[in-house]
């Protein structure tokens, strides 16, 4: 039997290991990390620590009672240490990538109508759930942390333009884009952008094609970050196949340089790399580890999911919670210079 229990206790350890590398298993060609339901759970890595380790300490505990009946049980034991080992790996990935409790940004000194600054650009992303959070709380936000460029999710054309007005009374004008969603159908599929005028004119140079909606901005005179905004859908069942197309749609975008590329991805870095993607978060180190959705769980059991990306170096980075929407706030403050 000690031979069938050794057999048992590898495949246990193993099929926890490969939780760590799930791109390296393909079922039909397809990574682990994009298959349903294993890329939902990767989403939130507490879903797979925390029962790696209540079951290593399981196995652990019956390793004990096994060895005070009958002077056996190391094979359970070393089972139940590989098992613990990579619940306590997925929990470090998780702190590497940052939990800080940080949720405002320091004083701006970036770029503005008067000045060039320090050059900084401030970004925030937000999936503003048709409106839960209002429109007067997004322009404190923005006034509070000096942001420069506004992604809104979910987010109706009207209420944009609502945000801008808001913003030319505090006299920081931004320029407002939106993807074209039709004004009578469901928020879901409208996304915008709104760009402070002091990094200049934008030009909508046209979407990605996503179901719920993107836009891809451009310097009119070609000095300064291209901006684009994505949302892909969410990973259902039902549009599993569509799903990895939009997430690696919008993840190709990095790509190319001088890119600010924000939103709510439903899906996380994790993922991106399982597309063969290879972005740069602005969050990582800082507050990436930290839950974006949904908004009323604790942060660190949430799912990641909304992001700014940016092959400019990140010099700071907060996770908000205000208003009513079911997503939290991410905002990032960029350095193109890159100094």
């Amino acid at each position: 039997m000690k031979y069938v229990y050794g057999v048992l206790g590898f495949l246990v350890a193993l099929a926890a290991a490969l939780t760590l590398a799930p791109t390296w298993l393909k079922i039909e060609g397809t990574p682990l990390a994009l298959t349903l339901p294993f890329g939902q759970a990767l989403a939130m890595r507490w879903i797979i620590s925390l029962p790696l380790i209540i079951i290593g300490i399981i196995i652990a505990t019956l390793a004990l009672f096994r060895f005070a009946a009958l002077r056996r049980g190391g094979i359970a034991a070393l089972t139940a240490l590989a098992v613990i080992a990579v619940g306590v790996i997925h929990a470090g990935i998780i702190k590497s990538r940052g939990i800080d409790s940080t949720t405002t940004l320091p004083p701006d000194e970036g770029i503005t109508h008067v000045s060039e600054g320090t050059g900084a650009i401030t970004v925030m992303s937000y999936n503003t759930l048709d409106g839960a959070t209002t429109m007067e709380q997004i322009r404190d936000l923005v006034m509070d942390n000096g942001v420069d460029v506004i992604v809104l999710l979910e987010t109706s054309a009207a209420d944009a333009r609502h945000l801008g007005e808001l913003l030319d009374e505090t006299h920081r004008p931004f320029h407002v884009f939106d993807s074209g969603a039709d004004e009578y159908g469901p928020s879901i599929e409208s996304t915008c952008v709104l760009v402070s005028t002091a990094l200049g004119e934008y030009t909508n140079v046209g979407d990605l094609g996503l179901t719920w909606g993107s836009l891809h901005l451009k310097p009119a005179n070609g000095n300064g970050p291209d901006i684009v905004a994505v949302h892909p859908v969410s990973p259902e069942r039902s549009r599993e196949e569509l799903w990895r197309s939009e997430i690696t749609t919008a993840y190709s975008m990095c790509e190319q340089d001088h890119l600010i590329l924000a939103g709510d991805f439903n899906s996380t870095v994790d993922h991106m790399r399982a597309t063969g993607a290879n972005c740069r978060s602005a969050l990582d180190g800082t507050v990436g580890g930290l839950g974006t959705w949904p908004a009323d769980a604790p942060r660190l059991l949430g799912a990641p999911i909304d992001n700014i990306f940016s092959d400019y170096p990140s010099r700071a980075a907060a996770i908000v919670t205000v208003g009513k929407s079911d997503h939290r706030a991410v905002i990032a403050r960029l350095d193109p210079s890159g100094k």
